[in-house]
């Protein structure tokens, strides 16, 4: 070939590699900008945008990567099955894309209720990698991040767990003589002892005071065989319940608001005999603190308690916790019609929004050191406890078991979450251990 042969088929070589870079780039900013559709909440937009892409470039697997997700958002979960896998096979030359490509498959899988399709594909993630960052987000799909111990059994629910100052006990309430009754057990889950005797009432939300062997707890009438496990309260619904005191050992109880003022979820300080609790006495959910400090608590009557209103506003405020120093309190809040975290001063000052975002929580508890919040979130049409530092950034889920996950609380030296979850169809009683992290080992067996 002469020489002038030889130039003009390096300028077509060019040439046709140019095309092809340029192509690439044009590809990657249509991509882009369907991601965004996809991020701004339009799915049906990227979906359709994404279909279209895919006829010109059917090999592109981050499109078909994308158009799985959009099908997720829209439902459309066997589609997004498809899409996902043919993303998976397509990311076969990049280690990391094929392991966030199978990842969505598995989430897609679990979404759908295939937990044997869901299995086989993080066991192929768990064979391929010894990342630790990568086996957490594989244990964090299949169960709790620590482990767990059931501590109840049986049929009946049982449900507000918290523990004792000592950090030796568990109350609760349970359900198994047909109606709510409070109770003690240890760590091991042997029941020491049984509170309350009141077969007409159903008590809950244990909280023990700073004054030993006082427990003070919620009582509304049985209206039913049926137990109420209440996550958020609504101020547009009548509420039944007030508070009694009852002491563990005498078993000598008193009321200490009646089941007219319409109270409920009482939390108490660390700091002192204050209690922080929801009513919806004054027209809607509303935040109280009552005050038992130099209270006589074997000699009182209901008159002798003085309550403040903490929260004004327009929207239901409930769920609330002590921050360790009794000053401060985190709460739920339904502004924008999302139940968020919220932090207020315990005389109604320096209001804060705690923790932005899209999904609904609940449940919000303080650990003894004041460092971390614990709380549900529902997510993906399931309820979960996750962890928030303090200063409201390193967001985590620590469960993720079939059903949900509710009601945790710190045990006082900070080692363990006891919650509440229906993974057995009933409520029962579990114990994480935050210093036994979920293993590799333990990873293994539960993908078996």
């Amino acid at each position: 070939m002469s020489i002038r042969g030889n130039y003009i088929s390096i300028v077509v070589y060019i040439f046709l590699v140019a095309v092809f870079v340029l192509g690439c780039q044009d590809n990657k900013s249509a991509l882009k900008e369907i991601e965004k559709q996809l991020e701004a909440g339009t799915p049906q937009t990227a979906a359709e945008g994404l279909e279209a892409f895919i006829e010109t470039a059917p090999e592109d697997p981050k499109a078909r990567l994308l158009l799985g997700q959009a099908y997720n958002a829209l439902g459309r979960y066997n589609d997004a099955v498809e899409q996902l896998r043919k993303a998976s096979q397509l990311y076969a030359a990049q280690p990391e894309e094929r392991t966030a490509a199978r990842f969505e498959l598995a989430r897609t899988y679990l979404r759908f209720g295939d937990r044997t399709s869901a299995f086989r594909v993080l066991r192929l993630i768990q064979r391929s990698t010894s990342d630790p960052e990568t086996l957490h987000k594989i244990i964090d799909l299949v169960g709790d991040r620590y482990r767990t111990r059931r501590l109840t059994h049986g049929d009946s629910d049982n449900y507000s767990p918290t523990f004792s100052p000592d950090g030796t006990q568990i109350a609760f309430a349970s359900f198994r003589t047909d109606n709510g009754e409070i109770y003690l057990m240890d760590l091991n889950g042997r029941i020491h002892q049984r509170v309350t005797y009141t077969t007409d009432f159903n008590d809950s939300s244990p909280v023990f005071l700073k004054t030993p062997n006082y427990l003070f707890y919620s009582s509304e009438p049985k209206s039913s065989r049926d137990v109420k496990v209440v996550i958020q309260s609504s101020g547009s619904t009548p509420i039944y319940a007030g508070f009694n005191l009852t002491h563990i050992h005498s078993k000598i109880t008193r009321e200490v608001l009646p089941v007219t003022f319409g109270a409920r979820a009482p939390r108490a300080s660390p700091a002192g005999n204050q209690i922080v609790y929801e009513s919806n006495v004054d027209g809607n959910l509303e935040l109280y603190l009552l005050d038992l400090d130099g209270v006589d608590l074997a000699r009182f009557t209901p008159e002798d308690i003085e309550h403040k209103r903490i929260t004004f506003n327009e929207t239901d405020d409930g769920s609330s916790t002590f921050f360790p120093d009794g000053k401060r309190i985190v709460f739920v809040s339904s502004r924008n019609e999302v139940n968020q975290l919220y932090t207020v001063d315990i005389d109604g000052q320096n209001e804060t929004h705690f923790n932005p975002s899209g999904h609904d929580c609940y449940n919000p508890t303080v650990s003894p050191d004041g460092q971390t919040i614990a709380y549900v979130s529902e997510r993906d049409d399931d309820w979960e406890i996750y962890l928030i530092d303090a200063d409201g950034k390193n967001e985590r889920r620590v469960t993720n078991g079939i059903g949900r996950s509710i009601q945790p609380a710190f045990s006082p030296d900070g080692r363990h979450l006891v919650f509440v979850s229906d993974r057995s169809d009933t409520f029962h009683i579990y114990l994480m251990s935050f210093d036994a992290p979920v293993t590799r080992e333990d990873l293994v067996k539960r993908l078996r």
